[in-house]
């Protein structure tokens, strides 16, 4: 029973399987591309999410896929789904980004913003820079109405990017809105600080600078109020507000002299009315307060009277710098430090006036000029390197390494600035790729700081950028199995791998990627990218049997993978296994219908295949594979030019015509097309179609002039009309044998029917002779024109000399389409009133440039019988016009038309021939010709004579 229980399951999961095959036939990355165009085209995310859905069917575990999910249910606020599928994500690639963002969103839109920030601390700690991260937690923040954190976040902020106008700005505004609230709870101190840093960071805010007076004046400090308006006076000159609060607060201290000052000033710059009458209300107050003399004024006047008195001095001073007149201070100090400029007490209180005015120039420069005296003073020294280390931030910042530099290396023995400085001191020898210093800092680094692991995956990065990857590559490796619990060094090797990949890849080092490859199969089986790179390597050197059993190991594991499905065809194409290639492609064509390039990939691997049939001489499985591509591609010009060109091969033109047209119904006006056509026309012997649509071809410019000729030569072909001129010399070595022949013809050219007319002339010293002949060449219908049968048809007549009548007919017919067969036969009533009969049966051939022909005649003048045999042989010249022939003939009778008068004289008499002969085409109008023929007669058994022919002809069309 429990096996029957366990076939039934068997069989319930197979068919659940072949079911579910049948419903996903599509495979995941086309549903994968198909949800990103339904929302790249409509924004349709619900069509998406299904398209996602199907491809998770069919591959689980693609996390871009179940990625794209999670955004799409987002999309569709389908939060809680979302969610589930995003952890899920990071649980199986915990690297991803573009997850953590979507989770951020939705835990957002949920109202979770404590969750949400998690994530974004998460995507803090991968890129710590990000500003729109930041400005993403802090906004989180003040959803969560945790106005504390925010600011912190804010601040921290301020400090990573301290030059960042918005940043600073938004930093500005946290100080300002604290100083708000303490100011309302009545902490002024706090109030007071708040505005001091906020200064520190924005020096021109009128509101500001007021803000802090008025909290100095509350909490009754009129000194640090004055000092405030003189600063923001300083950032903002000539601020009217600022500056009547300065007029106001002089007042308070009865400084009636810089009031009345500062006011005479304003009025020459911009002369008022509120001006005029201040002035008159303040020289009435300075009039009644200064009835009893303020020190300050007096000490004042005694120092001026004189500079020697050390009590005015140091009165002067310290009132200055305590009732913040920072102004006089400096002035005395100024006076002071000529005298003694090395001071360490005046140029400590140059440097505290400068902080209290916040001029950052004379703080440098004064602080500058206290650590070159006393670099050994502590506090100079602490104060100094705070200042050397902010500016050198700077620096850096904006890339000027050359200036940072000097200051880190200083710096990276201070034991509160030495790890940062060195952290400078790397990144700048790497951004100025002095990749030996370093390396000697990053080495240092490692030393100083045993097991921290950032500064090992920096010297692998190292490595990397001085191209040495195999020592980055051994490194990883090296690290990744000594701690193999811990996820960074996994993951560097896993990179550094690929990126030494790469690299061979550009230096062709295939053997090792090989091994590197094989490797990181191995270490991750499920590593697609490291199957690919193992399979490409293997192409690259040539081990196609390796490379088939990568891809079918790969395939195992990605067995609906398109691209390594692509591969295998591509393996079996370079092994020359084009039938498997082919069957491949045929089932990814079946697999993926809509995929163009897989559709292309297969054409192409058919046409390889059927040119490797043509190659072995098997034009019938070539024809049938160049039918299949244009089933598969029927606008395939190539496929479609092919199979016409095996049909020409085999003379079936209307096959190969039929082919072409079909064609041209899809690929209209092709031009390689329409000269196909017209080369079919042109062997189908129709030379005005052929002319008509090979004038269409636009050939490359080296075969310009030979188009240009052939189309001429089309042209010629079309011509009605031809004279032909012969002249025939006969001469012998051992009888008076003197004679010649003269010859025109006229040809007319039909469609099938060719009709001549042709006059012989011969003077002899007995008279005139002149013959006249008629031909008529008819041409049965075929398809192809050269192979066509035909007959020829002579009649004759002539008043002496030649044979009074004469009559001819040959049948010529194809045989196997290969040889021409000649049955024919001769009819001449010969000047002596005998009757001449003679029967011919010849062949011919045609080898590319070689055409050869040979005949047997028997001849009959009632009484005996006469014969001959002969053969002859043209070599076409490389532009298959012109020709060089070669004869020859033996036999009881001589075989030559042109001497038909004198077969009486030499028959019986057994002879032989040789000849030879040129033809040359001056045009493809006119051509002329000349021939040679030498006969060579057995008159008795121990005498010979010799005949010596020479023939010349010109023919022209028009």
């Amino acid at each position: 029973m429990n096996k029957l229980n366990t076939f039934l399951k068997n069989i319930c999961c197979i068919t659940l399987f072949v079911m579910c095959g049948m419903a996903y036939g599509q495979g995941s990355d086309e549903y994968f591309k198909m949800a990103k165009e339904a929302v790249k085209e409509k924004g349709n995310f619900a069509k998406a999410a299904e398209y996602c859905e199907k491809a998770l069917d069919l591959a689980p575990l693609d996390m871009d896929i179940k990625e794209y999910l999670g955004k799409c249910y987002m999309e569709l606020g389908r939060l809680e789904e979302a969610r589930i599928v995003l952890l899920d994500v990071l649980q199986h690639s915990p690297r991803r980004t573009d997850a953590r963002h979507y989770l951020i969103n939705i835990e957002t839109q949920a109202e979770r913003y404590a969750s949400a920030v998690c994530y974004v601390n998460e995507l803090l700690e991968i890129t710590p820079y990000s500003k729109t991260l930041w400005r993403r937690k802090i906004n989180l923040y003040n959803l969560m109405d945790n106005r504390v954190e925010a600011n912190r976040e804010i601040k921290r902020l301020y400090q990573i990017f301290p030059n960042d106008p918005e940043i600073k700005q938004m930093y500005n505004n946290v100080l300002k809105e604290d100083a708000l609230k303490m100011n309302k709870d009545g902490d002024l101190n706090s109030a007071v600080k708040q505005y001091q840093s906020a200064l520190m960071v924005t020096k021109d805010d009128e509101e500001m600078y007021l803000n802090l007076i008025n909290l100095y004046l509350k909490l009754g400090n009129t000194n640090e109020a004055l000092n405030t308006a003189d600063m923001g006076l300083y950032h903002l000159p000539g601020n009217k507000e600022i500056l009547n609060k300065k007029i106001g607060i002089l007042q308070e201290q009865h400084r009636y002299q810089e009031a009345i000052a500062l006011v005479q000033e304003q009025q020459k710059k911009a002369p008022s009315a509120y001006y005029s009458n201040l002035l008159i209300y303040l020289t009435a107050e300075a009039a009644r307060y200064h009835k009893n003399s303020d020190p300050y004024v007096l000490y004042g006047q005694l120092y001026d009277r004189d500079k020697g008195n050390d009590e005015a001095h140091d009165y002067l001073l310290s009132t200055a710098i305590s009732r913040g007149y920072y102004a006089d201070a400096l002035t005395i100090l100024e006076q002071d430090l000529k005298s003694n400029p090395n001071d360490k007490n005046l140029l400590s209180k140059q440097l505290l006036v400068y902080e209290h005015l916040g001029n950052k120039t004379g703080v440098r420069r004064t602080l500058s000029r206290l650590y070159e005296l006393y670099p050994n003073d502590s506090d100079i020294l602490a104060k100094y390197n705070a200042l050397a280390f902010e500016d050198a931030k700077v620096q850096f910042t904006e890339q000027n390494y050359n200036e940072a530099l000097p200051v880190f290396i200083r710096l990276s023995e201070n034991p509160d600035y030495g790890k940062s400085a060195k952290n400078y001191i790397y990144s700048i020898y790497l951004a100025k790729k002095n990749y030996d210093q370093a390396m000697d800092m990053i080495e240092q680094q490692i030393r100083e700081n045993p097991g921290e692991q950032q500064y090992i995956l920096r010297k692998i990065d190292l490595l990397a950028a001085m191209n040495d990857y195999a020592n980055a590559y051994e490194m990883a490796r090296q690290y990744k199995e000594q701690y193999p619990d811990n996820p960074e060094y996994r993951y560097m090797f896993k990179d550094i791998s690929i990126a030494y990949i790469k690299y061979l890849n550009e230096k062709e080092g295939y053997e090792t990627i090989k091994t590197i490859a094989d490797e990181l199969v191995e270490e991750d089986p499920d590593n697609l990218l490291a199957y690919n790179y193992a399979i490409g390597s293997r192409i690259a050197m040539g081990q196609y049997a390796e490379a088939m059993e990568m891809i079918q190991a790969a395939l195992l594991k990605f067995p609906d993978n398109k691209e390594m499905r692509l591969k295998e065809a591509g393996v079996y194409s370079q092994m020359g296994e084009h039938a498997k290639a082919v069957a491949a492609l045929q089932q990814l064509t079946a697999d993926y219908p809509y995929n163009h390039d897989i559709k292309g990939s297969l054409v192409e691997e058919m046409m390889l295949q059927a040119k490797a049939y043509e190659d072995a001489g098997e034009p019938f499985q070539a024809k049938a594979v160049y039918h299949e591509v244009l089933l598969v591609k029927p606008n395939d010009t190539l496929a479609a030019i092919k199979l016409a060109n095996i049909y020409i091969s085999r003379q079936e033109y209307p096959e190969a015509m039929k082919v072409i047209e079909d064609s041209l119904d899809l690929n209209k006006d092709n031009p390689e097309l329409l000269y196909k056509k017209g080369v079919i026309y042109e062997l189908m012997g129709d030379f005005r179609r052929a002319r008509e649509f090979q004038a269409k071809y636009v050939p490359p410019a080296h075969k310009y002039e030979e188009h240009k000729d052939h189309l001429a030569y089309l042209d010629s072909q079309l011509l009605k009309n031809q004279i032909n001129i012969s002249y025939l010399k006969a001469t012998a070595d051992s009888i008076f044998v003197h004679t010649s022949v003269a010859t025109l013809e006229y040809l007319r050219f039909e469609r099938r029917n060719t009709f001549i007319a042709r006059a012989n002339y011969a003077a002899r010293p007995t008279g005139v002779g002149v013959q006249a002949e008629a031909d008529w060449y008819h041409t049965f219908k075929s398809e192809s024109y050269k192979t066509a049968p035909y007959f020829i048809a002579n009649l004759g007549f002539a008043n002496q000399f030649f044979p009074k009548f004469k009559g001819a007919l040959s049948l010529f017919s194809p045989v196997k389409k290969v040889y021409m067969v000649e049955l024919g036969g001769k009819f001449a009533r010969l000047p002596d009133d005998r009757n001449f009969i003679t029967g011919v049966l010849g062949a011919e051939r045609t080898f590319d440039r070689l055409w050869v022909n040979a005949k047997v005649m028997v001849m009959s003048d009632t009484k005996d019988l006469y014969n001959s045999f002969f053969a002859q042989a043209r070599f076409y010249m490389h532009n298959e016009k012109d020709y060089v022939t070669a004869m020859t003939s033996i036999g009881t009778a001589p075989e030559d038309d042109k001497l038909e008068f004198q077969i009486d004289t030499f028959l019986t008499y057994v002879n032989t021939m040789v000849g030879a002969g040129y033809f040359h085409h001056l045009s493809h109008r006119t051509s002329f010709g000349v021939l040679g023929n030498w006969y060579n007669y057995r008159v008795n058994d121990n005498a010979y004579v010799n005949q010596y022919n020479l023939f010349l002809t010109i023919r022209t069309k028009f």
